[in-house]
Formats: structure tokens, sequence, C-alpha cells
């Protein structure tokens, strides 16, 4: 089969083959998508690593699966990076767990504003996760401000509590103007995460405004 590898011929080319493999035509969807993978075609990449991972046509592969996807994702293609973080997040193959691995590659997909990312590691702050707990801090400090809503204190000195209640400890106390995101909320409290020090607690929800955006840094 001779392939043109430019331009439009390939956007549809590599378009008509993925539909070939969701419809079951996998040794169409292959033949095709192979050449323009080898070639440096980022979706093409993608799609030949679900080939492998999942047996469509092809013996089953995690390896094979994530060199492709890591090939891809060298070239920007977020949702190769997402599922490489995926299948180092499982490990159910070749490919071992390695939840380090996993979590940088969860953020680089949340740089890129990967929504299912982006839920991934809101949770896993919201709840604590072992996995991601040494560098809770670093995390917040550093990509905070993509992970969800930002917000502000809008009174001069706000309680924040180890709990949504208040019966629960104050941990911190925070000024006007300090910005946090929220990771999860119950009720009336929202449990947020501070992006001047990585910290986690909760506070109640009327003791902040949404955050006002600035003109330089992180909120540019």
């Amino acid at each position: 089969m001779l392939l043109v590898i430019s331009g439009t011929t390939s956007a549809s080319d590599v378009s008509e083959a993925i539909h070939a493999m969701r419809a079951g035509n996998f040794a169409e969807a292959y033949c095709v998508l192979k050449p323009y993978a080898e070639s440096g075609d980022a979706e093409a990449q993608y799609n030949i690593g679900w080939m492998y991972l999942n047996g469509y046509g092809l013996a089953m592969n995690d390896s094979l699966a994530l060199e492709w996807w890591q090939r891809a994702s060298d070239q920007g293609y977020t949702d190769a990076t997402f599922s490489i973080a995926m299948l180092y997040s499982l490990g159910e193959g070749k490919v071992k767990k390695d939840m380090e691995q996993a979590i940088d590659y969860y953020l680089m997909a949340v740089e890129d504003g990967h929504e299912d990312a982006i839920m991934i590691v809101r949770s896993m702050l919201a709840r604590n996760d072992k996995a991601i707990r040494e560098r809770k801090q670093e995390i917040i400090k550093t990509y905070g401000y993509l992970l969800g809503p930002l917000f502000d204190v809008k009174v001069k000195r706000a309680n924040l509590r180890r709990g949504p209640t208040l019966e629960d400890k104050i941990v911190t106390v925070l000024e006007t103007g300090v910005t946090m995101v929220e990771l999860s909320a119950k009720g009336k409290w929202k449990q947020v995460g501070i992006l001047e020090s990585g910290d986690v607690a909760w506070i109640y929800s009327t003791l902040i405004q949404p955050h006002m955006m600035m003109s330089s840094g992180h909120e540019g």
C-alpha cells in the first residue's frame, strides 16, 4: 500500500483507519496506521499503542503500547501522556506498577489541561492518597492553579480546619487575599489546597470568594 505521509491526506487516512479499528477491522486499521506511526504521526502512534494494549488484531503487549505512547507523548500528544500514566498506575502486565512515574505523567497531562488527569490528581490530593502524600505540598504549590476553581480569603482572618465541622481542630489561620484551590466540597465547606504553602484543610465557604485573576505569574 503506497501512502503519502503529508498534510490533509495523512489526517484523512488516519481518521479512517481509527474508524476501521473501532468497527473491528483491525488488519485494515493496522496496515494504514503503522506507516504513519513510523513516520512520526502522533495520533497514529497513540492508536497503534491502543491496538497493542488491547490485542486488537495483534498480540497483547503493553511494553510496545508504552513505546508507541511515549513517542506520541514526546510530541505533546496529551492523550498518550495520560495513557502512560494509567498504564503505570495499573501495572497489570510487563510494565510494572510505578506510582512515581504515573504521577509524573499525570502532572504532565494536567499541564496540558487534560480533564481526566486533573480529576485524578485532585481526588488523590483530597483523600490524601499514600502514593501522592509525600509530594502533596510540592504539587499544590506548582500545579494547584490548574487543578480546580480558585478562591481568595475575603475576611481579615479565616480559620482552616482539619475537617468540615466547627468541632474539627483549627490547623491554620489565613489572612485576606490568600489564594487556594478547591479539591472537594461537603455542604457549605470546601476542602482546599493553599497555593502558597501546599497545605490541605477545610474552610467555610462564606469566608472566601472567587479568585481575582492577576496579570502576571501562574494567574496570568
